[in-house]
């Protein structure tokens, strides 16, 4: 008999690489969306200065261009410790201040451990510094990096000076900071400043779309990618992330109780993992309220699922974006948002919901700790008693709940990535004033082995 580990690991992979990306890509939009359209440019750009590139290691084109597609990423991460708000505009990417420096190796830490990018994200750990040639003798990560910087100052060039060209000599915007290799292959693609015309004319977001959607990786690198999408959710809300990994274990219990195949199972976890993407887009005072929410602040938070279409709507199919939209539906035509009733709702949807309902009592939550085991029960069964939850589905919450739990546990350790490491990582280089060279980041991690050891 299979473990549930080992079933999840079995269900079908419904999003493809460049479905993810997207939907990466419209999230972190609602977080700061001067940020994302720099980084889609700069992505444009090292994406054709790649694919001309003679560079040692740079036929790795698809890593480099999903590390330039999330390099940016400790942007729309709010950072106390500098007194830092994602929303921020006016950003100068280059500074050499440990402010913005600090972004760039979050991001390094950050797609070290959460992504299948592994050692290539440590491209980013001396993201503002000048290209070192014999430094890329031994580490490909500076090729990486001088590839990624250039294409960088290339994009804010273009935003801040839509009307100006670039200097003839392009060193002129960081004169000492550009690899030269990368600056010959720049003049000659971008010939009658053909490539600077496609940036400014915004004709260059088809040929990166239909390159991201040509991306392939492995099953395993796939499902880590997919993860992001619910981990993405933590720059605006902890107990937001945290309901998104528990409904989609709960979800994954109830299907397989009711015996749905791996097909369906598979539509629903994908469904029950995505079901609060558009929170990305509500404002962090509404979902982290201590209190009940104002009839106006209720309103805005139901808008999410309308935010979660919009995100979802031509990256996933059809059924899992009306599963999604349709989560705070209810058998009696009480839920939202369009007030439907049980004869419009599926299997799939009727489970989802009850999974999101759990999740939301047994949580613990800005304004409310979580509930009782008689507690959830009970309210589960005045809903069901009401008409707004199929008694089919419930029931197995209100008979089965001591086990459902226990698979909770099991089901989480099967979902959820190590973020402590992300953190260990940041915080060690926030207390060091100095080290922030590739080999402290080695050292760290030697000693993090040390450390095991020690515990064993």
């Amino acid at each position: 008999m299979k473990s549930l580990k080992d079933e999840v690991k079995a269900f079908n992979q419904i999003l493809a690489p460049g479905d993810i990306a997207h939907i990466a890509l419209q999230m972190l939009s609602c977080i700061n969306k001067e940020v994302t359209n720099h980084t889609i440019r700069s992505a444009f750009i090292t994406l054709n200065i790649a694919e001309a590139c003679p560079l040692p290691h740079i036929n790795y084109v698809q890593r480099l261009i999903l590390l330039s597609l999330l390099h940016t990423i400790g942007f729309f991460r709010e950072d106390l410790a500098f007194n830092y708000n994602p929303h921020d505009s006016n950003i100068d990417y280059f500074s050499d201040e440990k402010s913005v420096e600090s972004k760039y190796i979050f991001s390094s830490f950050y797609l070290e451990y959460m992504t299948p990018l592994k050692e290539d994200a440590r491209a980013l750990t001396n993201f503002t510094k000048p290209y070192d040639a014999e430094l890329s003798k031994h580490r490909y990560q500076e090729e990486f990096r001088s590839v990624i910087y250039f294409s960088d100052r290339i994009s804010d060039f273009v935003a801040k000076n839509p009307d100006k060209d670039l200097p003839e000599d392009i060193n002129q915007l960081a004169p000492g900071y550009f690899n030269p290799k990368v600056v010959e292959i720049f003049n000659k693609i971008n010939a009658q400043d053909n490539l600077i015309e496609k940036l400014r004319s915004n004709n260059f977001r088809a040929q990166l779309s239909q390159y991201m959607f040509s991306v392939q990786c492995s099953e395993e690198d796939t499902k880590q990618l997919e993860k992001l999408l619910i981990y993405f959710l933590d720059f605006k809300s902890t107990y937001t992330m945290k309901h998104a990994v528990n409904t989609a274990c709960y979800a994954i219990s109830l299907g397989r109780r009711f015996n749905l195949n791996t097909r369906e199972l598979s539509k629903l976890y994908t469904s029950a993992a995505l079901h609060d993407i558009g929170k990305i887009a509500t404002p962090q005072r509404i979902l982290e309220f201590p209190g009940s929410l104002s009839p106006e602040d209720m309103g805005i938070m139901r808008h999410h699922v309308n935010h979660s279409r919009r995100i979802l709507s031509g990256f996933v199919p059809f059924d899992i974006l009306e599963n999604v939209y349709r989560h705070h539906e209810k058998l009696n035509g009480k839920g939202y948002p369009k007030h439907i009733s049980a004869e419009e709702l599926t299997t799939v949807q009727r489970i989802l919901t009850v999974a999101d309902i759990t999740s939301a009592l047994n949580d613990s939550r800005s304004y409310k700790s979580e509930f009782s085991k008689d507690k959830v029960i009970s309210i589960m069964a005045d809903m069901t008693a009401q008409g707004e939850l199929d008694p089919d589905i419930s029931k197995f919450i209100i008979e089965d709940y001591d086990q459902i739990m226990l698979e909770l546990n099991e089901l989480q350790e099967v979902l959820k990535v190590d973020f402590s490491k992300v953190l260990t990582n940041y915080n060690a280089y926030i207390l060091n004033e100095n080290e922030t060279e590739l080999e402290a980041v080695e050292e760290i991690d030697e000693a993090e082995e040390l450390d095991d050891l020690e515990e064993l």
